[in-house]
Formats: C-alpha cells, structure tokens, sequence
C-alpha cells in the first residue's frame, strides 16, 4: 500500500512540473530565454523549459550560471534612448528590415516616474554585439525624431 502512495504522490510531482534538485532561471524580457537556451545548446546542456523559466539539473549548474554570466555581458549592453515616437517608429522599421532582434522598453527616472522609452539591440554573443553596434553606428535612423521632421 505504501508503494502506491508514493507512486500516486511521484506522479502527482510530476505532472505538476516539480523535479527535484533543479538550477532554473528566465525572463520575459523579449529573446532573453531564446539567449540562454543558444549558450546552454552551445554547451551541450540538456535543459527543460516551462513557461518563462529554464531548468538544468543540479549538476549543471556551474555551466549554468556561466551561461548567464556571458549572456549578461552581451544582452543589454547596445541601448538607446528614444527622443519621442518617430525616432522609435524609424529605429523599430529600421531593425525589422535589417533583421535584428531588438526591443523597446519603456525606462523610469530616478524618481521611479516615466521617463520615455529605451530601444535595444539584444545580442548573443560578443561578436553578435560589435557587428550590432558597427550596424546601429552606421546606419540606424537615430535622428528621426518628430522634431526634425518639421
């Protein structure tokens, strides 16, 4: 009888995606896990996803939280920010034509009050960033604000 009920508590566990003796982590700030998940694959890190959240076994949390530390070298590194909704809409056609992952997220002051909206080009890797920032440096619409159009 005992069996069963740890069988019946087991499966219970399970289907309710609990595993024991996990390292998890994740974000909902665009491409972020999709970042995470390419430096665990490049590491050859099994992991499971569940929702916003990557899990790795216990074992593999030294590569783990490697993989973090790269990732937070390079995924917020190539920030701009945006004069007002022209400059944002040119900057956002602009990175959708190139075909680059990026994001616009509004910023707060140092007072915890809106303060605009930042653009981000979100990479990967170090060589990911310098060939973003050569790209964002040379030819991004930076100055298309709704100020200059008049």
């Amino acid at each position: 009888m005992r069996f069963v009920v740890v069988l019946g508590i087991a499966a219970a566990v399970a289907a309710a995606g609990v595993h024991a003796a996990e390292k998890c982590s994740g974000s909902d700030t665009k491409y972020f896990n999709q970042a995470l998940i390419f430096h665990l694959e490049k590491r050859g890190v099994p992991y499971r996803v569940s929702t916003d959240v990557i899990c790795v076994e216990e074992r593999y949390a030294t590569e783990f939280a490697s993989a973090q530390q790269q990732l937070d070298s390079y995924f917020n590194e190539l920030a701009y920010k945006l004069d007002d909704a022209c400059e944002e809409r040119a900057l956002v056609d602009w990175a959708q034509k190139a075909g680059l992952r990026f994001d616009v997220l509004p910023v707060r002051n140092s007072r915890n009050e809106p303060a605009g909206n930042m653009f981000f080009l979100r990479s990967f890797t170090r060589e990911e960033l310098e060939h973003n920032r050569a790209k964002f440096d040379s030819e991004a619409p930076k100055d298309s604000t709704c100020k200059s159009k008049k």
